[in-house]
This record gives structure tokens, C-alpha cells and sequence, in this order.
């Protein structure tokens, strides 16, 4: 690596220093990542950290990784302020498509032998867990509320008098472009169709994909179908000029 390139990256870490929790910052690329790409410092963590176990393998796949491409305990999310730490327990595999926001608070657990993935430019809220045991895959675009829950595991398992005792682990996918509503759980053997909503508050078990198709709207405890043909703004300035337009066009409809 050239002397400009370590120049610039140094500078970069000296502007956030500040406001970056540089300690943990340095220690998780360097722990986690192959030299060739730790010294490009990929992961950023903001706030307290709480590094339970880092035994398993974190692997960003693009060949354009940045400085500061993940970031965990950001302030990009407003509406939750939280002090609780980061916290990542991994003794499986986690993967980075590339570009992904974790606000505060996050809990992320994959267990020995589970797969956990995530797509281009993800993000989720605040106070949010992510539990997986098995695989658990989040696609392309993926917006996530504050407090919410995905777990591929009951955790415990259950014997039936007539029928023994059945896996107590699946597998959860979330198609590109959808969005989960605040505090909403999704359970194991979930999928959630490309370009749909999942109403806030809700609890999702099944293949929404096999049942209903893409841009779906969901909501309830169990989740169940509210509409089709839905899908979210995921064009960030197009949201930024929408809200403006709404501030005088007050309950109308956009076209």
C-alpha cells in the first residue's frame, strides 16, 4: 500500500476520532479481517461495544471495500437513542455483500455452524436482534425498524407424546427492497417476499413468497395478508422531496 494511501486513511481516522470508538474500531478489523483488508478499517463502531465471542468468520465479499462501509452504533437512525453496547457473538459465519448500517444497541448471535447474510446497503434500528443458529440471509436494500427480533431457532426443543421431538431450527430469508416494521419478531422458517412490508408489531412464521408473491403488505400477530401490489420508497432523495411535497399537500395522494 502506497504512503499517500496510509496518509489518507490516517487522516480519515483522525477526523472521526472523536465521535468514533477507535479502540474497538482497530481491534475488530484486525482481529476479524485478513491485513489487506483491515488496513482499509471496512467496519466502524460508534458507542459501546461488547465483543462476546469472535472465534467465527466474517467475510466481505465485494472487491470494493472502504473505510467505514459497515458501520454498527451509528447516529444515521434519530428516533432511538440507546446506550446499550453493540454486541456480537459470532462462532459461525457472517457475511458482508457490501454497504450496511447498524444503529445502537444492536445484538447480533450466530451460533457454531450458522450462516448469516446481508445484502447491499442494509440497514436496521436500534435495539434490534439478530439470533441465528442455521442461516439466515437478508437480501439487497433491506430496511429494518428499532426493536426488532429474528430468530431461526425456537431455542429449546419440545417432544411431543405422539410424534418425539422435532428440529428446533429453520432458516429465515428476507427478499431485496423489504421493509420490517418497528418491533415486529420473524420467526424460524420464515420468508419474506421481494418488495414487501411487514406492518409494525408483527410476528411472521411461513413462506410469505410461496403464499402470496412479491410486494406484499403483512401485518398482525400472526402476520396475514392486508394488500398486494405495495412496495417501499428506497430512493433516499426521492423520500427527502416527498416529505417536502406532503408539508403542502396535505393528506393528498402523490402520483
Amino acid at each position: 500500500m502506497s504512503l499517500k494511501r496510509i496518509s489518507i486513511i490516517f487522516l480519515n481516522v483522525m477526523k472521526l476520532s472523536l465521535k468514533l470508538n477507535l479502540w474497538s474500531t482497530i481491534y475488530f478489523n484486525f482481529k476479524v479481517l485478513p491485513f489487506r483488508q483491515a488496513i482499509k478499517l471496512p467496519f466502524h463502531f460508534f458507542g459501546k461495544t461488547d465483543f462476546a465471542n469472535l472465534s467465527g468468520k466474517f467475510i466481505i465479499q465485494t472487491k470494493e471495500l472502504h473505510f467505514g462501509m459497515i458501520v454498527f452504533g451509528g447516529k444515521h437512525e434519530v428516533v432511538i437513542s440507546s446506550n446499550v453496547p453493540t454486541r456480537i457473538f459470532n462462532s459461525g459465519i457472517i457475511e458482508f455483500k457490501s454497504e450496511a448500517k447498524f444503529a445502537r444497541g444492536i445484538n447480533i448471535m450466530v451460533w457454531n455452524h450458522g450462516l448469516l447474510s446481508f445484502g447491499d446497503d442494509f440497514s436496521i434500528g436500534s435495539l434490534s436482534r439478530i439470533i441465528c443458529f442455521r442461516r439466515m440471509n437478508f437480501g439487497n436494500q433491506v430496511l429494518i425498524s428499532w426493536e426488532c427480533q429474528f430468530f431461526d431457532t425456537d431455542f429449546h426443543f419440545i417432544k411431543e407424546q405422539n410424534s418425539g421431538i422435532k428440529d428446533n431450527c429453520g432458516e429465515v430469508h428476507i427478499d431485496d427492497e423489504s421493509w420490517i416494521g418497528a418491533r415486529s419478531t420473524i420467526l424460524k422458517n420464515t420468508t419474506i417476499p421481494k418488495k414487501s412490508i411487514v406492518g409494525a408489531n408483527s410476528v411472521c412464521s411461513g413462506n410469505y413468497t410461496e403464499k402470496y408473491g412479491e410486494g406484499i403488505l403483512i401485518a398482525g400477530i400472526p402476520a396475514k395478508l392486508l394488500k398486494t401490489g405495495v412496495s417501499y420508497i428506497t430512493d433516499k432523495k426521492q423520500e427527502v422531496d416527498l416529505f417536502a411535497y406532503f408539508e403542502n399537500h396535505q393528506n393528498q395522494i402523490f402520483n
